[in-house]
């Protein structure tokens, strides 16, 4: 399918969660995180008030989380160290410089003693279409700060192959907001007609880049149809794999 686009192609741009990594196939991994993210910062809060439940931590990152969805459907995002005092609020807890980069920390840090899984065959499609074109980076991210993404990049062997990564809570821009596809035009000096983007959110990703005037690639691993049909992607795959 690329090779019908690929004479107007000159850019591809990948979306991260669920479409180059996961944790769906490993929820156990995943639910390890958030129970030590909330036991780590039970003992670091709890001496900073007392009557602080472990419940309420819980609770605290769950709100957090959603908050930080809700902004990215409007397509926007804040820096790392203001959604970490987003978590201060709503624990009704003062913070300081030091407690907002010590709870980063701990967030971080949990993340990467268990990461997310690439998909198979990811980093054999990355390698091969980096030959061909350019490729860009384009996500929108959660309670991870953008550092602790590069490493974690890094570390799965996928961060040399993007020519520039755009990480929403770094540009303080989220997808679908038409204003972080005009960034990757501008950036690589393109036409809209000269990038795919490719995703597996018909919201964020497909509706996202075709108001932009992109070419869309979806992943649909859910198999729906109907919200397809309303976001019209160019071509719809079950999997990555499928573009090799």
């Amino acid at each position: 399918m690329l090779k019908k686009l690929k004479l107007k192609t000159k850019l591809i741009s990948f979306d991260l969660w669920e479409t180059l990594i996961t944790d769906r196939p490993h929820r156990k991994k995943m639910n390890l995180r958030s129970s030590e993210r909330t036991n780590i910062l039970y003992s670091y809060l709890n001496n900073k008030k007392p009557d602080l439940t472990h419940a309420e931590i819980k609770k605290g990152l769950i709100m957090l989380s959603q908050r930080c969805t809700q902004d990215h459907n409007r397509g926007k995002d804040i820096r790392f160290n203001k959604r970490i005092k987003k978590l201060f609020e709503i624990l009704e807890i003062e913070n300081s410089v030091n407690t907002i980069q010590e709870v980063g920390a701990i967030l971080d840090d949990c993340f990467l003693k268990y990461p997310p899984q690439m998909f198979p065959k990811t980093l054999e499609l990355l390698k091969s279409l980096s030959k061909e074109y350019k490729l860009c980076l384009t996500s929108n991210t959660g309670i991870t700060s953008p550092e602790t993404y590069y490493k974690y990049l890094e570390i799965i062997g996928i961060k040399k192959l993007f020519d520039k990564i755009y990480l929403s809570n770094e540009i303080e821009i989220a997808k679908p907001s038409i204003n972080i596809f005009k960034l990757i035009l501008e950036d690589f000096n393109l036409n809209p007609e000269n990038i795919i983007h490719i995703g597996d959110n018909i919201f964020t990703d497909i509706f996202g880049a075709k108001k932009a005037g992109f070419s869309a690639i979806y992943v649909n691993k859910r198999k729906g149809v109907d919200n397809e049909l309303a976001f019209n992607p160019d071509y719809t795959v079950a999997d990555i794999s499928e573009l090799l």
